[in-house]
Formats: structure tokens, sequence, C-alpha cells
């Protein structure tokens, strides 16, 4: 009885996705682009699902927004993972895009976080499971201490968000990063902005 008990909670452990780490693992986009990005394997075949298609769909997303204005593009992709949690997953893909004839390539930070419990993505609206509430006139505080400290010129233009914006991540320490995409807030040569709340 004992062995069928322990048979039986392993089984849905397995099902809830409740044991084991979630694996990350490199695969590459088969075609005209050199696409490098993540495949995650936790405990749950659902989960993995979940996720893995939610990845490939930025990537194919990308590549599409790649092609549109013009097919004579050069484009590749890069990842990392800043957080690896057993409730969390945080994913950081780069996406570099570099037109023909253009003045300058443009490089784009996409996070994707994720729910590893049930493979469904985090959006700004859950965050108050996971993290601390931020409203947009907090994060503006933020984001303006923050371009004083380094730097940057903001459009004189910006005065406040309006809401957050749908690019965060947590990092090692699972602090809350927003991130702001090439010309979004500030001219070009101030890059991507990356704000961290908790710091």
């Amino acid at each position: 009885m004992k062995k069928i008990f322990l048979m039986s909670l392993l089984a849905l452990m397995i099902l809830t996705g409740t044991c084991g780490a979630t694996e990350i693992k490199s695969a590459n986009y088969k075609g005209d682009f050199q696409f490098n990005y993540p495949e995650v394997t936790t405990s749950s075949a659902i989960v993995n699902a979940k996720i893995n298609q939610r990845i490939r769909e930025e990537i194919k997303n990308f590549i599409a927004s790649a092609r549109e204005p013009n097919p004579s593009v050069t484009a590749t992709t890069s990842y990392e993972i800043p957080y690896n949690g057993d409730k969390v997953l945080s994913v950081l893909l780069t996406e570099y895009v570099n037109y023909e004839n253009s003045a300058h390539p443009l490089t784009y930070l996409r996070a994707l976080n994720f729910d590893v419990k049930s493979g469904k993505p985090i959006n700004t609206v859950d965050l108050k499971k996971f993290s601390k509430k931020i409203s947009p006139k907090d994060l503006t505080r933020k984001l303006k201490a923050h371009a004083e400290h380094e730097g940057i010129a903001l459009y004189p233009e910006f005065k406040e968000l309006e809401k957050l914006p749908d690019d965060f991540y947590f990092d090692e320490k699972f602090h809350l990063h927003f991130i702001f995409q090439q010309y979004e807030v500030a001219p070009y040569a101030a890059g991507i902005i990356d704000v961290d709340v908790d710091a």
C-alpha cells in the first residue's frame, strides 16, 4: 500500500510540474537566419509545450517583422536566462536586425517570463503575484533617476509613463527590471535602457 501511495505521489508531482528544475538548452532556427533561442524542459510535458510554444511564437513574430519592410535584411537572435527559479523563469531574447542601406542596425531586448508551475506567461497584471506592486508613476520616477545617474538624455517631451512596459524580467537576485527599447523614451544613441526598480 505504501509503495502504491509513493508511486501515485510521484506521478502527481510530475503531472503538476512540481518535481525537478527547469533545464535550458540551445536550439537553432532552421532557415536563412542565424537564430539561437532557448528550449525549456521541466518535469511537465504540458508546461514544456506552453513555454516553448510562446518562445517559438516570438521568433516567428520577429522573422515576420524583420522581413516586412525590406526582404534584404540580416537578422540574428541570442538569449540569456537572468532568472531560473522554482516559481518563475525569465528569458531575455536579443533580436538584432540590419536592413540593407539603413543608417544603422536595430537591437531589441525582448523579455519573456513564465510561471514554471503552469507554463503561463507572466504579464504586468500578474506581477503583483510575484513582486511588489509598482505603478507607472513609480517607474517614471525610477526611470528619470536612472537616466540622470547614467547621463542619459530622455526626450524633452517625455513626461510620465501611461502604463508599464511589456518587457520586464527578474535578475539572479529576483530584482525586477523594466526595459525601454531604442527610441522608446530616448534617442537611438541612448541604446536600450534597463531599469532595476529594486536597486
